[in-house]
């Protein structure tokens, strides 16, 4: 089933699904893309109808970011005023501390991108599938791959690089990959993915934002308090605090839209 947070269309599936749909992928002669969608996704979508359809078209579309299981939520909760409305902001920021399990009725779980990559990759592992990492900044897709392949050990990652040129679609194709992970950012891997997918020989792509990061190390993921809490959001703004802005449209931005779309649909 879709679920439709401000115009974009995503997936209520879980881990245990969305694996499961994935592997049907290497049965077909098709060519899938994978959307994990968070908050700040939905709001460039919401603002680019193009980039929108984009999305929309996508295999799957995740719901990365405990934002878009709150909205999903949220929307369904009865209002007739914005003072109500208030009330239940603040009634489920409470329940999203100390009882998360109450927005799993809609999506059963969160799907992150970077948690998402690394069981793809253990899938990909198993099953012998290629694996090319495209993306971040100079040495991270390199040290991604290094520590990919210390992880899972027969892990086939047959090739990486970090910006692309003109013949980065040839050197992917030569490398008989079947999953190609493009770490440009959002909205900016969504349209590079749309713009070449014809062109590639592919399986499966997918765009995973800062997922080479983490993994490499280069960034440090919030501790498992803070995502038993729901607060990973708290965590990056006090390591961080040049992401303000963007924190900002990904929590409070968001919520404000959501509310003022929740009361449009009367």
């Amino acid at each position: 089933m879709l679920v439709d947070i401000l115009g974009v269309k995503v997936n209520n599936m879980s881990y245990s699904n969305t694996l499961n749909e994935i592997r049907s992928y290497f049965s077909l002669n098709n060519k899938e893309y994978i959307v994990t969608a968070n908050p700040e996704i939905i709001l460039h979508a919401l603002n680019d109808v193009k980039y929108q359809e984009i999305v929309n078209k996508a295999s799957l579309v995740t719901a990365d970011g405990i934002g878009i299981l709150w909205a999903a939520k949220f929307l369904k909760l009865k209002s007739n005023s914005y003072i109500k409305s208030i009330f239940q902001i603040i009634y489920t920021g409470v329940l999203l501390i100390i009882n998360p399990k109450y927005f799993t009725n809609i999506f059963p779980e969160r799907i992150t991108g970077v948690d998402l990559m690394q069981k793809i990759c253990k899938e990909a592992n198993k099953n012998s599938w290629k694996i090319y990492l495209l993306g971040g900044e100079e040495g991270v897709a390199k040290k991604t791959a290094s520590k990919l392949q210390r992880r899972y050990k027969d892990l086939k990652i047959v090739g990486f690089e970090q910006e692309p040129d003109n013949k980065t679609i040839n050197r992917i194709n030569e490398s008989k990959v079947d999953i190609l992970f493009v770490a440009f950012g959002a909205p900016k891997q969504e349209f590079w993915i749309d713009k070449n997918l014809n062109d590639l020989n592919i399986k499966l792509a997918m765009g995973v934002g800062g997922a080479f990061d983490f993994i490499s190390g280069k960034a440090k993921r919030a501790p498992q308090i803070y995502l038993d809490l729901n607060i990973e959001w708290l965590f990056r703004l006090i390591n961080e605090p040049w992401r303000f802005i963007r924190i900002f449209n990904a929590t409070f931005r968001f919520i404000y839209i959501i509310t003022k779309f929740k009361h449009q649909m009367k």
